[in-house]
């Protein structure tokens, strides 16, 4: 795993990739959000739903962590060789 001097270095390179991913769907039409391209295995809507349900996860881990709850990973109901079900949950919540 990348180590970084700081947490300032940390927060601009986190800055530095949202922006790249944000910038890869300004352009995109609505019309085309649910469409496959070649070469990519998501479809735009997915992509951001795959984005959302992961951060969504983590603040809930965090969240019971400091609630002094167990947390659970991946999730309730789900396991790590298996996140394909997983994954379809985030575009089921997300993808609209």
């Amino acid at each position: 795993m990348q180590g970084y001097e700081s947490k300032k270095a940390l927060i601009a390179e986190i800055e530095k990739t949202a922006d790249l991913f944000i910038n890869e769907f300004l352009e995109l039409k609505e019309d085309d959000k649910d469409k496959l391209i070649d070469g990519v295995d998501r479809t735009p809507a997915q992509m951001i739903a795959y984005q959302l349900g992961w951060l969504d996860l983590i603040m809930g881990w965090d969240k019971k962590e400091a609630e002094g709850k167990q947390v659970v990973t991946p999730c309730e109901g789900y396991k790590w060789n298996n996140l394909g079900a997983l994954y379809q949950s985030f575009y089921d919540r997300f993808s609209s």
